[in-house]
């Protein structure tokens, strides 16, 4: 039974969609310089207005979403960080090992969607973010090439 033309081709394009997406996942993205990304936190009004029922206590160094990827992320670590560690790790100018280990798991294990909404929280400014990774010379791959989608929009 021969498969219809249409159908191959729609395929073909597919399949190379897919390639041509799992390459540029595979492809290095050097980290934009710090200069590059916006240093505002967003206002607790707009983190309100995207998530009517969140609490603006649980905002900053108590970010809910921080809290949420140490929960998930940290679980057979005997002392579990906090989101203040988190707060502060991303800040420090010489960090400690402890700090570099909690960084690198948020750098590593939340999802973009959490970043984002960590972000929203007030947790941290694209900039501080991009300064960390440089300092601390943690930028994987794939959040690098986030970030890097927040630098080009802060240039505009």
């Amino acid at each position: 039974m021969a498969v219809p033309h249409d159908q191959v081709l729609a395929w073909i394009r597919r399949e190379t969609e897919r390639r041509r997406l799992e390459e540029d996942e595979r492809r290095p993205v050097e980290l934009p310089p710090p200069e590059a990304f916006s240093d505002e936190y967003t206002p607790v009004e707009a983190l309100l207005a995207l998530r009517p029922h969140a609490d603006p206590a649980e905002t900053g160094p108590e970010s809910r979403s921080v809290r949420i990827v140490i929960r998930r992320r940290c679980c057979g670590w005997r002392n579990r960080p906090t989101s203040r560690e988190v707060y502060d790790a991303l800040r420090a100018d010489n960090p400690t090992g402890r700090q570099l280990a909690v960084m690198t798991v948020v750098l590593n294990a939340a999802t973009f969607s959490e970043m984002v909404l960590a972000h929203l929280e007030g947790a941290f400014t694209w900039r501080q973010l991009a300064r960390a990774m440089h300092r601390h010379r943690c930028s994987p791959p794939r959040r690098a090439r986030q970030l890097a989608f927040f630098a080009r929009r802060s240039e505009r």
